[in-house]
């Protein structure tokens, strides 16, 4: 993908913007966080097929403290994110212990776009968890898909959106900083367009010399390329939000590839009370083998305000064949299933915006 010149568009975009600035306002800063923590009880938690009950993070949502803030300057606005996650049960740092691993970020907007630099999500993030009615939760077992495929999060990250109508676009390049090298590199684009009750959307991205991210399962040795194309649709129906959504995945050298289907309900049955319900279906092929895995979840989710919420959620994962060998692997922390074909949870949470 030939979108390694981003650099230089987004250059180019800065230099426009720059030539509208004028006169700045008093800039605005906002403090905010969110707390989800739940108490957890899962099956198959060692090696020995034990469950276990825990004081945990929340099933939806990472927790995090940040402040965000902006400053117009004539038709010019810069912008900034700093964000950072912990967990709620030791209050501990999230990221692998960064001290701002959610966002860092600044940039500017205007009408030629937004040109963004820091660490930030990916593009196949930001387009394909519109499509899965969890939004690839926060829960390692949920939400599998986004570390393992979209990435997530990527350091050294320059991002342009831009709007027209219905029509969003981004694009992203994330700097490997190797001299005489792009090992570490990674490019992405993505659309979403937007008309009546119908959302529709697609990302492509290319991450260069993956190894632990993909599950903890590819050795140094076996760095490779991983291409992740996806796509999806949601549809607003009466009180229900219709989700469907497909991603693939492909790793070059160490041979990996998955397919995900994914479909999803949200259904707001009162107007302090919605249902939740979703099902990701997982087809690998990895050196002339195959693997299977369905994950399903349901939710049910009680606002007691805007900003205060509570929840019951249950999930049941089960893999088969070569899916076993992906999902044992320490690497995966609270995703790991210890040689085990099936784990179920149940989960009661409370989750604090402000």
């Amino acid at each position: 993908m030939q979108i390694h010149k981003l650099s230089l568009v987004a250059s180019l975009v800065l230099a426009s913007i720059a030539a509208q600035a004028q006169v700045a306002t008093t800039p605005e800063t906002e403090f905010y966080g969110l707390l989800d923590v739940g108490v957890r009880d899962s099956s198959n938690q060692n090696a020995a097929g034990k469950s276990k009950s825990e004081l945990a993070d929340g099933a939806l949502s990472g927790s995090r403290l940040g402040l965000r803030g902006k400053r117009t300057i004539g038709s010019v606005t810069a912008l900034y994110t700093a964000e950072a996650g912990f967990a709620p049960d030791t209050a501990t740092s999230s990221q692998g212990g960064r001290l701002l691993g959610r966002q860092l970020f600044a940039g500017l907007d205007s009408d030629f776009g937004t040109v963004l630099g820091g660490r930030q999500y990916t593009v196949a993030h930001d387009v394909l968890s519109r499509f899965e009615a969890l939004g690839f939760a926060n829960n390692a077992i949920l939400g599998y898909q986004d570390a393992n495929y979209t990435g997530l999060r990527y350091d050294n990250t320059l991002k342009y959106l831009k709007a027209w109508g219905p029509l969003s676009v981004e694009a992203a390049h994330s700097f490997g900083e190797v001299a005489g090298s792009n090992a570490g590199s990674a490019d992405g684009v993505g659309a979403v367009y937007v008309v009546g009750d119908l959302t529709v959307g697609a990302s492509y991205q290319e991450t260069k010399n993956v190894t632990s991210a993909y599950f903890g399962a590819v050795a140094a040795a076996q760095a490779s390329k991983q291409k992740v194309f996806g796509g999806g649709l949601t549809y607003q129906w009466n009180a229900s939000r219709l989700y469907a959504g497909y991603t693939d995945s492909k790793l070059d050298v160490a041979d990996y590839k998955n397919r995900v289907y994914y479909l999803g309900v949200n259904h707001q049955a009162t107007s302090s009370l919605q249902i939740v319900a979703s099902v990701q279906g997982d087809k690998e092929d990895h050196a002339g083998g195959t693997g299977n895995r369905i994950t399903s979840t349901l939710l049910v989710d009680y606002f007691l305000d805007k900003a205060t919420d509570v929840y019951a959620e249950v999930d049941y994962t089960k893999v088969k064949d070569g899916w076993i060998a992906l999902a044992n692997n320490t690497a995966l922390g609270t995703g790991n299933m210890f040689g085990k074909d099936k784990r179920s949870g149940v989960m009661l949470g409370l989750r604090l915006k402000f």
